[in-house]
């Protein structure tokens, strides 16, 4: 079951697909072709591709590249796979591919980061792997810095703020609107400590940190009811919706409308 970690960070790719093209560039050194637009498209229309996400460069019916997106926080996606996705894109498409894979924990890039042997003579895939190593605490990049800097936040593991390094760098200071990392992560360590469902603690803490990067003011009121919830499926889903929430209203509200 992909974890709330998993689902925000593909959700930043889902709201802003240029956010992969600027990585491979700017962070990765990946030469790739100059023509917009970036857009999202269907990555399994009959199911030949199990890729997380599938953005192209340039029109659909004509695209000049091609970017395949996986979030690892394990090695259970075999290797080969990744080989086979990008060919079978390959073919689909008929122009070059990339494939980038989005690792929070340094073993699990430095097991995809090797060269993948396909099976086919002579086909062998370089995937561009990202970890927390690879992003700069603070960016140049004007126009993809609020998307990097959540990228960034989002992978890095919750152990705050005193083993966390971005948390070291950011405690205190706020963001725009006045709320601040530390501050969130410091109440969600008091008021979880103790908790035996240790998945619900992790589950919380990750969800006030998303808010928090995303300067989402939190009153205690909601901090209360974040970090007292035992319910680990409700704390998913409010997780994969604070990616995109403009409102802390829009976390709690069904898609129907109503509040939960």
């Amino acid at each position: 079951m992909p974890s709330p970690q998993h689902d925000s960070l593909l959700q930043l790719f889902r709201d802003r697909p240029r956010l992969a093209v600027d990585i491979l560039r700017d962070l990765l050194g990946v030469e790739l072709p100059a023509t917009p637009p970036v857009c999202l498209q269907n990555a399994r229309p009959s199911g030949e591709i199990d890729a997380d996400l599938v953005i192209v460069l340039g029109k659909p019916q004509t695209p000049a590249h091609a970017i395949i997106v996986e979030v690892q926080q394990d090695k259970s996606k075999a290797p080969r796979q990744l080989a086979r996705n990008a060919a079978a894109l390959w073919l689909r498409l008929g122009c070059d591919v990339t494939t980038l894979v989005i690792c929070p924990d340094r073993a699990i890039a430095a097991h995809y980061a090797q060269p993948i042997d396909s099976g086919l003579t002579g086909y062998r895939l370089q995937a561009q792997v990202l970890e927390t190593d690879n992003i700069p605490a603070i960016t140049d990049y004007s126009e993809s810095a609020p998307e990097i800097r959540s990228l960034r936040e989002i992978m890095t593991p919750t152990a705050w703020p005193a083993y966390n390094p971005v948390a070291r760098e950011h405690y205190g200071r706020g963001f725009e609107d006045g709320q601040t990392i530390g501050r969130a992560e410091g109440i969600a360590e008091g008021r979880v400590e103790g908790r035996a469902d240790g998945k619900a603690e992790e589950a919380a803490r990750l969800l006030l940190l998303v808010l928090a990067a995303r300067g989402l003011d939190v009153p205690d009121d909601t901090t209360t009811r974040i970090t007292t919830c035992t319910n680990l499926a409700q704390l998913e889903t409010w997780a994969t919706r604070a990616a995109t929430a403009e409102t802390l209203q829009d976390l709690f509200n069904e898609p129907n409308g109503q509040p939960h």
